[in-house]
């Protein structure tokens, strides 16, 4: 994997961490809405380990916590409301075939 894709995919953690943070909701808790330990929460936060959250994982807590998935990938684009629809559509038919 080259530096690009680990510096997104950092960004795209720390994006979820901030709003987990902001959301006040624990790692505990984020852990059982994803059916996932405590620990692999923590790990999947912590810069030093590889692990990585799914495309189905970011689209459950975006869902769970009420916020648009584009705003996780795009956090400076504007989307309009008929394609942040069209975007949704788009991530559930990926997470189906996961």
């Amino acid at each position: 994997m080259n530096a690009v894709s680990v510096d997104y995919q950092d960004k795209v953690i720390l994006s979820i961490k901030k709003l987990r943070v902001d959301r006040g909701i624990s790692q505990a808790k984020l852990s059982e809405i994803l059916g996932i330990s405590r620990g692999q929460v923590g790990n999947i936060e912590n810069p030093r380990y590889s692990h990585k959250y799914t495309l189905k994982q970011i689209d459950t807590i975006c869902k769970y916590l009420d916020y648009p998935i584009e705003k996780i990938f795009l956090p400076d684009m504007i989307i309009a409301p008929e394609c942040s629809e069209a975007v949704n559509a788009v991530i559930s038919s990926i997470v189906k075939y996961e």
